[in-house]
């Protein structure tokens, strides 16, 4: 849970001159601090985040037929994303400023990155339409800006993330309903099922931590941490199918799941041109369907 004590308010000021200093953030989760390890504040809204580390290359390496076909910069949303982990690990062991501005900015990027890469050009104007790369520009530029805004009010920074989050989950319901694919269609309603879980564990994390606290449970922002990586990644999958068939509904992508496509409890899905095997991959590499 978010929590402003007074003893923050106090320290508003020396916040803004020593932002590494530990709790310098004025935001503060529902899990107590220092309890299970005296130099980590949050010990499983820290450890939680390992996801965000074992996941991204291993994506990075199923989707390298992908990329070299595609070549849409598809690889850097998971660069982001370890990034996120790095910038959530530091702000939950030490509660500085500086650890939370890293975690929510690099929110900030992987979801303008996403705009960027997957926004149909039919919601576009059309200059933008004629050269995407405009739109490209532009979505760095509001990036930029909104990256020094955050430094104005940090505590607000989380609300404003959540909004600029959910144009995207519209997007992606509208163009799933539009596709015949069913595998697709199951894949985005478990992204969407998960993250609307995630969703509700972060709400219910800040407002109800006295009830969570009292039954000795104040864990659900690190539950958080899970649902909305694996939502995040599924996401991913899911726009790089919706805007290659968008764009070329010819094209021989299918959803295919690592390592096995029988296991339910555990598996990651990715995508692969059934063409590619073949043909020689040097060719590919010099194509693009974007």
């Amino acid at each position: 849970m978010y929590l402003t004590t007074f003893e923050s308010k106090i320290h508003s000021n020396s916040i803004e001159k020593n932002p590494f200093r530990l709790g310098s953030s004025q935001v503060d989760w529902c899990e107590p601090n220092y309890v299970v390890n005296e130099y980590i504040a949050e010990f499983w809204n820290t450890i939680s985040n390992v996801f965000f580390f074992l996941v991204p290359p291993i994506m990075i390496y199923l989707f390298q037929p992908y990329s070299k076909r595609v070549a849409n910069g598809i690889m850097i949303l998971w660069i982001i994303l370890i990034i996120i982990g790095i910038g959530s690990v530091y702000f939950h062991a030490t509660l500085s400023l500086v650890g939370q501005l890293v975690d929510e900015i690099s929110i900030l990027w992987v979801l303008t990155t996403g705009y960027a890469l997957f926004l149909p050009s039919i919601y576009l104007p059309q200059s933008f339409r004629v050269q995407r790369h405009r739109f490209v520009y532009t979505c760095i530029l509001f990036a930029i800006v909104i990256t020094c805004l955050s430094f104005v009010y940090p505590y607000a920074n989380a609300f404003a993330l959540m909004i600029l989050g959910l144009p995207a989950i519209g997007f992606i319901i509208i163009h799933l309903k539009r596709s015949d694919n069913s595998r697709i269609k199951s894949l985005g309603l478990h992204c969407f099922g998960m993250w609307l879980m995630a969703v509700t564990i972060w709400i219910c994390d800040r407002m109800f931590c006295s009830f969570w606290l009292a039954i000795s449970f104040p864990y659900l922002h690190a539950i958080w941490h899970v649902l909305i990586f694996f939502s995040s990644n599924e996401a991913i999958v899911v726009c790089g199918y919706l805007t290659i068939k968008h764009q070329n509904p010819q094209a021989n992508l299918h959803l295919h799941y690592w390592p096995n496509e029988q296991w339910s409890w555990f598996r990651l899905p990715y995508l692969k041109f059934h063409d590619d095997s073949d043909v020689n991959n040097d060719n590919l590499s010099t194509k693009s369907i974007v």
